[in-house]
């Protein structure tokens, strides 16, 4: 069967975590995969942005994120590091597979889709993707959600369950793409551990490397015929935006890594347990 990926990212390179992503895909399907579709973010000019900003308001917010003045949790490079055990991934995998187009829901990207007559569509990270597009699979197209749904639906949803004290409830989901934001029938979810020493950036490393496999044995599922949907109930859970995770939201996800840290002191961090194992081992006797 025939595999598009449908990615995003900061730029038409992905982020670390979407060329992770492809990177698995390709190793797994080396002859299925037809394309790989990224986008050059929106460029907007200095009027656009301005009244951009004024639209959108929330002017304290703005000011105490100017004030925090704090690199983001969830930094690029550390994620890097984390995905890959050797080199870092600093461009797309994929090579001639790789098109650019002006938005995953333009006309170029529906043509482009058309032509190819897709079996199953990858999606990771992009915009909400719309029904021209989605339903251009002949078998099925699928989304992966680092969140675990139906509870953690939209943005940064590895974060909330941190901010809720919800540690059971870090998890990632592979689902059917619709027009609701991760709100199609669920293919498989998978859990994600905290250990002790976490930061963000780690629980969301974590959370690609158990959704990336999760997706791969979907689309193999996809590929035998015997991939099976499970209805989500909506009503369980709350759908996240970028406007929610405010300074404040960031300080009290901080202080409660802190206190999962102290109520975990027996829990080694991988990276204490590599440290430890070089030290030099007593022999028995």
């Amino acid at each position: 069967m025939s595999i598009v990926i449908l990615v995003g990212g900061q730029s038409c390179q992905g982020n670390y975590e979407h060329r992770y992503l492809v990177e698995q895909f390709l190793a797994t399907f080396p002859n299925e995969i037809k394309a790989i579709i990224t986008t050059e973010p929106v460029r907007r000019s200095i009027p656009e942005k301005i009244k951009r900003n004024l639209k959108r308001g929330n002017f304290g917010e703005k000011l105490a994120r100017t004030l925090y003045n704090r690199k983001h949790p969830k930094d690029p490079e550390l994620l890097g590091n984390l995905l890959f055990d050797k080199d870092k991934l600093s461009q797309m995998p994929g090579n001639d597979l790789i098109t650019v187009v002006s938005g995953h829901n333009n006309q170029d990207c529906e043509d482009l889709l058309e032509s190819i007559k897709p079996d199953i569509i990858v999606v990771y990270g992009t915009a909400l993707i719309r029904d021209n597009i989605f339903t251009k699979a002949g078998n099925c197209t699928l989304n992966m959600h680092t969140g675990l749904s139906p509870y953690y639906r939209g943005d940064s949803t590895l974060f909330w369950p941190i901010y809720y004290n919800d540690r059971e409830k870090l998890g990632v989901t592979v689902h059917q793409l619709v027009p609701e934001v991760d709100g199609g029938d669920i293919v498989y979810t998978g859990n994600v551990e905290y250990e002790r020493g976490d930061t963000e950036a780690h629980i969301f490393a974590k959370g690609v490397k158990v959704g990336t496999a999760l997706y791969l044995q979907a689309v193999k599922d996809a590929q035998q015929g015997k991939i099976k949907y499970h209805p989500q109930d909506l009503s369980l859970g709350r759908e996240f935006r970028w406007i929610h995770r405010t300074v404040a939201a960031e300080r009290k996800v901080t202080d409660t890594l802190a206190q999962w840290e102290l109520e975990n002191p027996e829990v080694q961090h991988p990276a204490d347990k590599q440290e430890q194992s070089e030290l030099p081992r007593r022999k028995a006797g």
